[in-house]
């Protein structure tokens, strides 16, 4: 008996196109940010973040030097969208929403990555601090140093409760409203009455 010979050639990978680093950068970014909203930050593997970017795996250590170095790039876009937003929200509004989920993924994650050994080259660039800043000193009146001052204490709130909702039991904005009346008013007397 004889084998009918074939002339079906293997099944060939699929060929990525090539693509130039700012695209591949933002790719990673946006699939592992995708991917660190869906399951524990430790069980995001640098294969699975590049396989949902389409980008070959090896491109995250080139262009971001590790996993964690690529996760700090993510933070660092998260906080520049949330500062974005604090600079366009009207005045007399609260300038971050604590219940954004992106401030809240922001925190979990920087926390995450303080805790495995990470240190931001430089620092993190916390925008929101500058934001907030620029905001309460054109928009409320504070001194420079005022507004410096209150722009700490409205960051270390906002991180507080992002951080420990869960914990405080501050699952809806209706549970930590109150906050913003008291802050509000610490702000006007803040521009009435500068510090010394």
């Amino acid at each position: 008996m004889t084998v009918p010979v074939t002339t079906d050639s293997p099944p060939t990978k699929k060929r990525r196109s090539p693509i130039t680093r700012t695209e591949g950068e933002r790719r990673l970014i946006e699939a592992a940010l995708q991917l660190v909203k869906e399951r524990p930050f430790s069980e995001v593997s640098v294969r699975t973040i590049a396989d949902v970017a389409d980008v070959n795996h090896g491109f995250v250590h080139t262009w971001f030097g590790s996993k964690n170095d690529l996760l700090a790039a993510v933070s660092q876009s998260l906080a520049k969208e949330i500062s974005d937003d604090a600079l366009a929200a009207p005045a007399g509004s609260a300038a971050i929403n604590t219940f954004d989920n992106r401030l809240v993924l922001l925190v979990r994650l920087v926390i995450w990555l303080n805790l495995e050994g990470y240190s931001f080259p430089g620092g993190l660039n916390l925008s929101i601090l500058q934001t907030l800043e620029h905001r309460y000193a054109t928009t409320e009146g504070l001194t420079p140093r005022d507004a410096q001052g209150a722009a700490i204490i409205a960051t270390a709130v906002g991180i507080a409760v992002g951080a420990f909702r869960p914990i405080m039991e501050t699952g809806t904005p209706v549970d930590i409203s109150r906050i913003y009346p008291m802050w509000r008013h610490i702000l006007g007397l803040l521009a009435e009455h500068p510090s010394q």
